[in-house]
């Protein structure tokens, strides 16, 4: 999906929102905004970026170290995921 994205980002019970191109990975353009998103490898392999789609849809470039049944419950790795709808809320605290 080209274009952008208004993104909602739930972290430590508060909201951040920002928009990004769908071009680029949700966890950079969360950090480029300021926000102290939690990260370590940004490569798919530590699971410390997880997070859950609360509405909207985001596509991951790979699957990392999720399992099929996480990725069901709708969670996903930022560091290697891409907003794929016109809005989502992307929530860190419920994983």
């Amino acid at each position: 999906m080209s274009g952008s994205t208004k993104v909602t980002l739930i972290l430590d019970g508060e909201k951040n929102d920002f928009i990004m191109e769908n071009d680029g990975n949700i966890l950079d353009v969360a950090l480029s905004h300021g926000i102290d998103v939690p990260y370590s490898c940004q490569g798919g392999v530590c699971l410390t970026c997880m997070a859950k789609v609360k509405s909207g849809d985001a596509e991951m470039d790979e699957y990392g170290m999720l399992s099929d049944d996480e990725i069901d419950e709708g969670l996903i790795l930022t560091c290697i995921s891409k907003p794929n709808s016109d809005e989502i809320t992307i929530d860190y605290d419920d994983v």
